[in-house]
Order: structure tokens, then sequence, then C-alpha cells
């Protein structure tokens, strides 16, 4: 006599701060990242229910000074009920521009599923649960992971696509003459996202995730979060299961982030399966740091006691001449003739903008943390670049960009034919 039995569950977990690491769901998007980062999120949904999903994923995104190549290492670990499933593939992604402000990303991953069963976790039915035991007295199961990507970016759109496969859903168990079929469904996601701003220092980030399994089910979420000078952001979230909240985080310097996101229940509902809780925290790896690192000297902590004197400066020798300590106030940074034509090589672009004033307010603020820099104009996308360095050939840019001596953590190579 044989009993059979068969589960299913799915094979992603939720994440409500994705907007923080689009990468985490689209391997392609760490393509635009220009730094390398290491994020942990960690998160409980349904916190008065026991046995509910425990997630804890980690992600490290390491992009080459090519500007176009990326790779990537994701690992996931998550406990649901007598359930433990992990996750870990590897992936790489490389970038198509074209322009300055519109990329195409392609990427592919290859990893490995795993599904396993803690015997001292689980809840009978009945002690000789058929189904249960089939499970929890049975080997792990380990099974590739497959995935393919793609992202797309123009100036503050993005849209992303991406689809993970197991070519082997299905996950036998037998114990004795007891057995089951467990099944993880493939899943498919669809980001969509922009950037604008509303003020000189503030700026706000829409975006959507929605989650297909199978393609005969689906989740939905959406985030909108605002950006103050850089530094601190706030949000409200919501998705499809009436679950809605709230989030907030701050760039710690040196690269580090910490948010934080709560999520509720809406209904009768709230007071039986309880709030969601998720951590996310995020560090710089070596050069590859999310916040600018000062050069040698530290920008004065009064600006007030720096001189202010009228001049304009309109070239190297004007910035040596006046010299650095001198506050802003002071400072006339000359128009660009419009004709005028880059010189061939290679620069060290900090930024980029299609207004020469916001062009002019980055030389300052750069001038600022003791750093001289330049601006020169792109005819084919109409655009100011602001940069520090210029090097005849990539060789010496990207030597200089990968030494410890830069100080410019989000600066990259451009090249100018």
């Amino acid at each position: 006599m044989s009993i059979a039995g068969n589960a299913n569950a799915q094979m992603s977990s939720r994440i409500d701060q994705f907007f923080l690491d689009p990468s985490l769901i689209n391997p392609a998007a760490m393509s635009a990242q220009k730094t390398a980062s290491a994020s942990l999120f960690f998160n409980k949904i349904y916190s008065a229910v026991q046995g509910t999903p425990q997630n804890m994923l980690a992600n490290i995104v390491l992009p080459l000074p090519n500007e176009r190549t990326s790779f990537g290492v994701f690992y996931l670990n998550e406990n649901a009920g007598f359930s433990r499933l992990q996750n870990a593939y590897v992936s790489y992604a490389y970038k198509i521009p074209f322009n300055d402000e519109s990329n195409l990303s392609m990427g592919v991953s290859l990893g490995f599923m795993n599904q396993s069963f803690d015997p001292s976790k689980a809840v009978y039915i009945h002690a000789n649960d058929p189904v249960i035991n089939s499970l929890i007295f049975s080997p792990a199961v380990t099974r590739a992971d497959l995935r393919a990507s793609a992202y797309y970016t123009n100036k503050g759109l993005m849209l992303g696509i991406s689809s993970s496969r197991l070519p082997k859903p299905r996950f036998d168990y037998s114990y004795f003459n007891y057995k089951a079929e467990y099944n993880l469904q493939n899943v498919s996601n669809v980001l969509l996202g922009c950037s604008f701003e509303v003020s000189e220092k503030m700026k706000i980030h829409p975006m959507a995730n929605v989650t297909f399994w199978d393609f005969k089910n689906y989740r939905g979420q959406i985030n909108i979060s605002a950006k103050y000078d850089d530094k601190f952001w706030f949000g409200f979230s919501g998705n499809d299961a009436s679950q809605f909240g709230a989030n907030m985080g701050a760039d710690l310097g040196g690269g580090a982030r910490f948010g934080y996101a709560f999520m509720y229940p809406t209904g009768k509902s709230r007071e039986v399966l309880g709030n969601g809780h998720e951590f996310f925290f995020t560090i710089g790896l070596g050069r590859g740091s999310t916040a600018p690192v000062e050069e040698s000297a530290t920008p004065a902590e009064n600006s007030n006691a720096r001189r202010k004197v009228q001049i304009t400066v309109r070239d190297l020798p004007g910035f040596i001449e006046a010299g650095l300590g001198i506050d802003t106030l002071g400072i006339t940074v000359a128009k660009l003739d419009s004709n005028a034509k880059a010189a061939p090589g290679f620069y060290l672009v900090t930024g980029v903008s299609s207004d020469e004033n916001k062009a002019n307010k980055m030389i300052k603020n750069l001038y600022m943390t003791d750093q001289f820099s330049y601006k020169y104009f792109d005819r084919k996308n109409n655009s100011y670049y602001v940069y520090v360095k210029y090097f005849k050939t990539r060789n010496e840019a990207d030597r200089f960009l990968l030494s410890s001596e830069v100080g410019l953590s989000q600066a990259w190579v451009r090249e100018v034919k």
C-alpha cells in the first residue's frame, strides 16, 4: 500500500524595501551601480503567527572599472513552518549604452536551490500524517537554478524584467511507503520606477514590483519614497494583500546605509496575523563606497571663515591663482563656449547635468572639499560633464581610478573621441 500527497510553494521571498537594491530582484540592475557593495536584508511577516516566513538575504555587487561589466553573489535563507529553503547564485551583467543617459543591461545567473525540512518544527494533523512524514524524514533535495534578466534606464526612468527557472521544479520525497511531491513555482518579475527632483535637495522615487508565479498567480508591491539631500529617506508602501506600511533610512557615510520597514495588514486580520518588520543594511566594499570620500584635505567647517574675494574662474590657472581658501560665494564659474569641443581622451567624471548652473554647483561643491574640477560640454546629448582628471589612454585612467589616492568613489571614466 502506498500513500502519496503533494505540496506547492513559491521560490522567492517578499522584500518590502526592494527599491533600495533592485538587483535582488533583477540581477541585471547591478549595472546601475558604479561602486561595489554588500546588502543585507532580514524580515519577518505576520509576527503574531508562529512559523510564518522569516528571511535572511545577502547580496554582493562587484562592478568592474570598465563601466559595463558587473558580477554579483546572492544568498537567501528562508524558514517557514518546518520548511527551510536555501538559494544561492552568481550573476553576470553587461551594460549596453545607447547614449550617456540611456542604457540596456542584460544579466544571467546560475546557482542552486535547496529544500529541506526540520522535524522538530513540524505540526501534525495526525501523529502518522503520511505527507509530513515523507517530507521531514527524507534527505534534502537540491536543484539547479537558472535566471535571466534585462534592465533599461533612461534619465530618471527604469524598467526591469527578470525570470527565474528550475529545470526540475518538482521535489520528490519518500519515507517507507509514503510519498510526497513538493513543487516550487517558477518566478518572473517586472520592475518599474522613476526619480525626479521636487526641489534642490529633495527627490521623489516611486517604484512598483509585480511578481508572477508560473504566470498563474501574481503579487503587486508599490513604494514611494522621498530622499532629502541624498542622505535621508522616508516613504510609504503597500501590496495587493491589503498590507500597508512605512519605511525610513539614512546614509551613514563611508558607503554604509541603514533602513527599516514596517508593514501591517488591514482589517480584522491585523490582530490575528500581526505586523511585519524588515531591516536593511548595506556597506561599501574597498573602493566601492556609495558616498564620496574627500581628498586628503578636510573642508573648512565654517565657510564664513573663508576669504570672500570676487573672482572669475575660467580655467586651471585661474583656480590655482585664486587658491583653495576662498568662499564659493565669491566665485563665478564662467560659461562654456557652446562651440568649444572637448579634447579627445579619457576624463575622470564625477557628475553630469543638462543644466550648466547645476554643473557649476558641482564644481563649487568639489571646491569646498579642496578638490579642483572642471567641465566640458557634449553636443551629442546636450550635457555638461564635471571632471577632475584628464588622461590620454584608458589604461592610465583605470589605474588612477583604482588607486587609493583618488578619494572620489562615485567617479567614472568617460571617453571623448
